[in-house]
């Protein structure tokens, strides 16, 4: 695998810092070197939080805009913020009703840049199953079952197994089974 570059955002209470330790996880499970870098702002009041992930070879932190490959975003108004960090070629999993609620000029540009952007109503799904908490967990099945992420299904859903706390265990397993079968679909 090259060096992989990710940002994480959303709003405090989202599940960032988690879905961050996931991947991080992941790549060490997968021999990489990680870095990470995460910004809270008033976290505990809604506000945002972003989490810088790199795996691979790197020497710095802390993700340039314009070079991450991969953007994780759980809240509508992160994804607006957080576009800027995204390559040419890169990739959006966003957390939306619908593409149709997002600003079209916003989407034009991302076309214009070749940035793949796809959504998912994960906050929506999460509620369905009883679970808003796992909105995050969903978000990042949907990206393994689209195949444009460099984690596999198998080895993404035994990390999970050993971070979650068995309390939260069967429902973050249904919540990332559910975002994989509808990336698959």
């Amino acid at each position: 695998m090259k060096n992989v570059q990710i940002i994480l955002a959303g709003i405090g209470g989202q599940g960032i810092l988690f879905s961050s330790r996931l991947i991080a996880e992941w790549g060490l499970r997968s021999g990489l070197d990680i870095m990470g870098s995460e910004t809270h702002g008033m976290s505990q009041r809604g506000g945002s939080v972003t989490a810088h992930l790199k795996l691979g070879s790197f020497r710095s932190p802390v993700i340039r805009e314009e070079t991450a490959d991969i953007l994780y975003s759980f809240e509508e108004n992160e994804t607006y913020k957080s576009l800027k960090f995204i390559k040419s070629g890169g990739i959006c999993f966003a957390n939306l009703e619908n593409e149709n609620r997002f600003d079209r000029k916003v989407l034009d540009l991302l076309e214009q840049k070749e940035i793949t952007f796809r959504t998912f109503d994960a906050s929506g799904t999460a509620l369905k199953i009883g679970s808003v908490m796992s909105a995050n967990i969903i978000l990042i099945g949907y990206s393994v079952g689209t195949g444009l992420v460099p984690f596999e299904y198998d080895d993404l859903k035994t990390v999970l197994e050993s971070i979650t706390k068995k309390a939260h265990l069967e429902t973050n397993l249904k919540a990332f089974e559910i975002g994989y079968k509808a990336g698959r679909g």
